[in-house]
């Protein structure tokens, strides 16, 4: 735990000293281009850019949500394949010995009480999501039955009935694993890569209109072409840090403390239980949908929308306003730019919190 605590230490430096960074990058931008934008072109790929780190950072967020809630669902699996054992194993406990048998009923009391605790925690950790296994009214069932348990002990029929209890819930647990897996997997993981090629793509399109802008401002004062080796220093590409400085900090807990609820119960014995029979993947539940899982995104692209042909009719408007335009556009980038640090800022209190 102090490693992954130190690790997550290290990604908040590293993403302080981004932020300055970018800070420092909008400061000289400001400068060179007199505190205007160099072009309508750069207006328009920046607020593209902007759209683009935005869906990213949701999607980083999701994926980081996603694997914590799985870390719970593991945890609970494990407990609930103890209890099962342990609960195989009252029954051929010597109804006379009355210490061994509690002792064992309670064993598997505590873990499966953990095991609740862990996938209840884990469906309120992403409160948008409707499980299809192990839905509150499947918990409520199961925490019934651990309710009874040290009566459920004393006869065979009733034991028997615990058992298909605690076991139907094994299985939908591990069920329940299996359907993260593949949202994980499917869809979070596919999103993210898409949307760091958008990012990456994106941001080429605006340095390089960047570097045009630059290139045309030193020709104009100097009145010459630039040498070939400031041509070459500018056009010089930067290195692609911050995505994965951001996917490092996202990472940095992917193993939340929070899944430890129960760990000193079961003692490490849970490892050497069997797992049930996996579903085939065409009987695994359908996965939920995308605005379930991001949030709306659709809203970002139709905001986009609607700046941009604000922007277009603006300019087919009147030409001449086209400069005050861009300076209120310029303001918008300042409260994205904070909007897109709040975010950041929440995504860290989430990291610090679990």
């Amino acid at each position: 735990m102090e490693q992954v605590m130190l690790e997550q230490d290290i990604g908040k430096e590293d993403l302080n000293q981004l932020k300055g960074m970018v800070a420092q990058q909008d400061k000289l931008l400001m400068c060179v281009f007199d505190n205007k934008y160099g072009s309508e072109l750069e207006y328009k790929l920046e607020t593209e850019l902007d759209m683009q780190v935005e869906r990213q950072q949701r999607i980083l967020i999701a994926k980081y949500k996603w694997h914590n809630a799985r870390v719970l669902l593991h945890h609970a699996t494990n407990q609930l394949a103890f209890s099962v054992r342990r609960w195989g194993e009252v029954a051929k406990i010597n109804p006379s010995n009355l210490n061994g048998l509690y002792h064992a009923a309670a064993e598997t009391r505590n873990n499966l009480i953990a095991a609740s605790q862990n996938i209840t925690s884990a469906q309120r950790y992403l409160h948008t999501i409707k499980f299809p296994y192990c839905t509150p009214q499947e918990m409520v069932t199961l925490n019934t039955a651990v309710a009874n348990i040290f009566s459920d002990m004393r006869t065979p029929q009733r034991h028997q009935h615990a058992m298909q209890c605690y076991v139907t819930t094994h299985r939908r647990a591990a069920a329940l694993i299996q359907w993260f897996d593949q949202v994980i997997n499917n869809t979070i993981m596919k999103d993210l890569v898409n949307a760091g090629k958008a990012v990456n793509e994106k941001k080429a399109s605006l340095r390089n209109e960047r570097i045009r802008l630059m290139k045309e401002k030193i020709k104009l004062k100097q009145g010459t072409e630039i040498s070939a080796e400031l041509d070459m220093e500018i056009g010089s590409p930067e290195p692609e840090e911050a995505d994965e400085e951001l996917l490092k900090v996202m990472e940095a807990d992917a193993v939340s403390q929070a899944g430890d609820l129960a760990a000193d119960v079961t003692d490490g014995a849970a490892d050497d239980a069997p797992a049930p029979t996996p579903l085939p993947q065409n009987e695994l539940a359908p996965p939920p949908e995308t605005s379930d899982i991001f949030g709306n995104i659709e809203e970002l692209k139709k905001q986009h929308e609607e700046e941009m042909a604000q922007l277009e009719k603006a300019q087919t408007v009147n030409k001449a306003r086209a400069d005050q335009d861009l300076q209120e556009k310029l303001a918008q980038r300042r409260n994205r730019r904070r909007r897109i640090q709040q975010q950041e800022s929440e995504a860290q209190a989430l990291m610090a919190k679990y």
